[in-house]
């Protein structure tokens, strides 16, 4: 929208306003990287973030009543380049939210060397 200003010699001067919706508009976009970026972060390091995507989850639920985490020894898997067996770990975490519903997620690691036997060998 555009202003007009009378002046001295009755001339009329246009001056064009200045938009006072940029700095929300700023706000958002940077609001929108930050979610992005805590996306890609949980795609591709879910464990580090997974404390606070249960407290997100947790606004919509009511909140977190209670969390059980469980890790043990899955499989044992032999690989040619390795010197003995490797051992692959998972991780359960269940959460428990108010509004009594559940959610489970399972983390599993890469093999890493192990004492345990495989299969007799």
């Amino acid at each position: 929208m555009v202003k007009s200003v009378p002046m001295r010699d009755h001339s009329v001067v246009i001056k064009p306003r200045r938009r006072a919706g940029s700095s929300v508009l700023l706000l958002l976009v940077l609001v929108l990287i930050a979610a992005v970026l805590l996306a890609g972060f949980g795609i591709f390091s879910p464990a580090r973030l997974a404390y606070a995507q249960e407290q997100t989850l947790g606004l919509l639920h009511g909140g977190v009543i209670g969390r059980e985490e469980h890790t043990f020894v899955d499989a044992c898997v032999l690989l040619p380049y390795a010197d003995g067996p490797q051992a692959v770990t998972r991780t359960v975490r269940t959460i428990a939210f108010s509004d009594g519903t559940e959610l489970t997620v399972t983390f599993s690691s890469s093999p890493t060397p192990s004492v345990a036997s495989c299969g007799g060998a």
